[in-house]
């Protein structure tokens, strides 16, 4: 995991606001778009991994212990 607590509420948050909007609100190109980055969002949000934070070596979790 290198997600914080508060890193993986906001992810799902708007996660699942972007896959609503693009479900019901949006339409085309746009509502493609908001379901994928939605999807990615949330599913990173509940799993607590980033793949783009391991690829850059970095996260927003604080690392506890030697």
């Amino acid at each position: 995991m290198n997600e914080s607590n508060g890193d993986r509420i906001v992810r799902v948050i708007i996660g699942v606001a972007l896959l609503i909007a693009g479900f019901t609100a949006l339409s085309g190109i746009l509502g493609v778009v908001a379901i994928v980055v939605g999807a990615i969002l949330t599913l990173t949000g509940a799993v607590g991994f980033c793949p783009i934070y391991a690829v850059l070596k970095t996260g927003t979790r604080k690392l506890t212990g030697a």
